[in-house]
């Protein structure tokens, strides 16, 4: 089985970055003959299709990138607001120390600045703060309960996180402000950190992947934007192009667009989100294999979502990383950032989950942003009332349709490894179809990459 070798992306990553930015974004050692200037169409100008187009192109493929927005980074989209740039998708790099787009960050000449996740500030609905001694005790319980659920995991895979994390919240024996507390940090764990509620995660979905060498997750100050525009050097992206189907035979692939332009080739890469597959607005001929249909349907697609706020001043403790008002049910964790320290500005960032980010996309904007300041303000007081506002809708956005997958308790590691899987000459690339490091910008980067020496092995 190909499975992505982390550390030899690393030693890649770091390689590429010494030798300067035409090496960084080549992606993949070796050239092909001018004589084999075979063609590959790469949908899709997210982390994965980059990563694969900057592959390719190495290797000797003559290489056309089609994107379906008007921008590329797929879901690494920095915008500039209230004076400062803010992500309004994927924005950390998790395990910093070994992460390959770490060496990316700094051969981009970027500002990174680490999270600690553990330095929360937590009230209760009556501006009650949670003492540190509770606050103590919730975290060891919190970590007690992940712990066991990652044993189970290891023997029952499939099985359903909801009522495994019941028992093992009852077993902490928690009451009153600390039950409250625990409730608060594990919303962070699942439906914030994994796009999904308890109900609709499997328990070998928790620890799926692999890290790298530990280290902060770090923010970037000028924005995750600034690694793709890296990555992209030197790779020419057609923007505007939505792809409609995709026609394979033994001999060429035919992509159809939207402007009704028909684009032949050799081989192709589909490096489009999850749930754009699973919404079938790209239709393939033949259809894909039936383990892959499966594994569409099977593994989840998650959804987070942003409301950046905006004050006059900054309100917050100074050490704060984390902002939070308990006393709601777990699945409706809201937890507020405060962007301060990296952006400079009186800027925080309020990230809802799961279903409940998917009920408050559909009531709107203006719902979306009066829940998230509502929750803030029961918990801190007037002060916590914004002055100007930003949010995200991942799920209805077209080209998206969420965030990043997740293990239903119908699927498993054999789905990802069906979804990464060649098709004769067609292959699918994304953080979906990464072993080691789904839900990811690096995995979706690597699992471009890997899907491009695939697909070259098999056209050469």
């Amino acid at each position: 089985m190909d499975i992505p070798n982390k550390l030899l992306s690393r030693r890649e990553a770091l390689a590429l970055a010494a030798a300067g930015t035409g090496a960084l974004v080549a992606g993949c050692a070796g050239s092909a003959p001018a004589a084999r200037r075979k063609r590959v169409i790469v949908i899709g100008a997210g982390l994965a299709g980059l990563g694969a187009a900057a592959t390719l192109r190495a290797q000797g493929f003559d290489v056309t990138v089609v994107e379906a927005r008007k921008r590329i980074g797929g879901r690494v989209n920095t915008v500039e607001r209230f004076g400062t740039s803010v992500d309004l998708g994927a924005a950390w790099i998790h395990d910093s120390r070994g992460n390959p787009l770490t060496a990316v960050a700094k051969a981009a000449g970027l500002t990174t600045v680490p999270t600690d996740y553990d330095r929360v500030e937590l009230r209760s609905a009556g501006q009650k703060p949670v003492s540190e001694a509770i606050m103590e005790k919730t975290m060891v319980a919190r970590d007690r309960i992940i712990d066991s659920l990652y044993r189970q995991a290891d023997n029952r895979p499939r099985s359903n996180l909801a009522p495994a994390l019941a028992r093992e919240i009852r077993k902490q024996g928690l009451t009153g402000t600390s039950a409250e507390a625990l409730n608060w940090l594990l919303g962070v764990e699942f439906p914030l950190d994994l796009g999904a509620s308890p109900p609709q995660l499997s328990l070998g979905g928790l620890n799926e992947g692999a890290e790298y060498d530990g280290g902060p997750d770090l923010l970037i100050k000028e924005g995750a934007s600034q690694l793709v525009n890296k990555i992209a050097e030197g790779t020419k992206v057609d923007m505007g192009v939505e792809v409609t189907s995709i026609k394979t035979s033994r001999s060429k692939v035919e992509v159809r667009t939207r402007a009704g332009k028909t684009i032949t080739a050799d081989g192709c890469v589909v490096a489009v989100p999850l749930g754009v597959l699973k919404a079938s607005t790209i239709r393939f001929d033949p259809p894909l294999p039936s383990a892959t249909r499966r594994a569409v349907a099977r593994v989840g697609f998650g959804l987070l979502d942003k409301v950046f706020l905006s004050y006059d001043s900054a309100w917050w403790p100074a050490d704060a990383n984390q902002l939070g008002t308990i006393g709601e049910p777990l699945a409706n964790t809201v937890s507020v950032f405060p962007l301060s320290r990296l952006t400079g500005t009186p800027l925080a960032v309020g990230l809802t989950g799961g279903p409940y980010a998917a009920r408050l996309e559909k009531a709107g904007p203006a719902a979306m942003t009066a829940a998230v300041a509502a929750r803030l303000k029961s918990g801190f007081g007037s002060g916590a009332a914004p002055s100007a506002t930003l949010q995200t809708n991942w799920r209805r956005e077209p080209f998206t349709r969420g965030s990043y997958s997740y293990l239903t308790p119908q699927s498993g590691y054999s789905d990802r490894v069906a979804l990464g899987k060649l098709n004769g000459r067609l292959i699918l690339a994304g953080e979906h179809t990464s072993i080691e490091r789904p839900a990811t910008m690096d995995g979706a980067w690597l699992a471009g990459k890997t899907a491009a020496r695939r697909l070259a092995a098999a056209l050469t």
